[in-house]
């Protein structure tokens, strides 16, 4: 969604608006009304059990129905991290938005900002049916795929310095074998919207 959309939707109470910035980005300022959901305080949502991770989704408010949208500080993959571990957690991903461009559009935009924390929401009343273990790849399927280019493709998000050596990523530098670099970066356009599919 844009932030126009936004704007007309914003006060809406079937729209549930959630910041997945860091928490020190969403302290610094937000949109009024967000929800913070750092998923590097709480850590990888696919390492815990899926009935912490319903209790973790009630509390943000969610509840079936809702349209839920997510952003963060623009051009970056906490929105879309965040997009994936609900809809892998079985949030309908019809149900699920992004803000085109993030916070620095929605401000470009002339949206208000604050830095008063939003309450805590209504607990909400989420149930995880299944997860969508189809959308997810696992360390075999992986290893597999690095070693078989001819019948897979390994893209990677990191970014050029990691991806030649430059820098280490975790405990060293380079990249997994055969993987293609296709960096975070390369899907925005400068003023942080998404790139068209074209």
């Amino acid at each position: 969604v844009d932030a126009q959309w936004l704007h007309k939707h914003v006060q809406d109470d079937a729209v549930l608006l959630i910041d997945a910035s860091s928490a020190r980005a969403y302290a610094a300022k937000h949109i009024p009304g967000a929800i913070s959901v750092d998923l590097y305080t709480y850590g990888s949502p696919h390492k815990v059990a899926p009935a912490e991770m319903e209790q973790r989704m009630r509390s943000w408010g969610i509840s079936p129905g809702r349209k839920i949208v997510l952003y963060d500080q623009g051009a970056s993959m906490e929105a879309t991290w965040l997009f994936f571990e609900l809809h892998y957690h079985g949030y309908p991903a019809s149900d699920l938005f992004i803000l085109d461009g993030g916070l620095a559009m929605w401000q470009a935009a002339g949206g208000a900002v604050t830095q008063e924390p939003t309450p805590p929401p209504s607990p909400g009343t989420f149930r995880i049916p299944r997860v969508n273990e189809d959308q997810r790849v696992r360390l075999a399927e992986f290893v597999t795929a690095s070693g078989d280019p001819a019948s897979h493709t390994l893209v990677e998000a990191l970014e050029p310095a990691q991806h030649f050596g430059g820098t280490k990523f975790f405990d060293r530098a380079g990249h997994v074998p055969n993987a293609i670099m296709l960096p975070v970066g390369d899907f925005f356009n400068a003023d942080k919207t998404f790139k068209s599919p074209e």
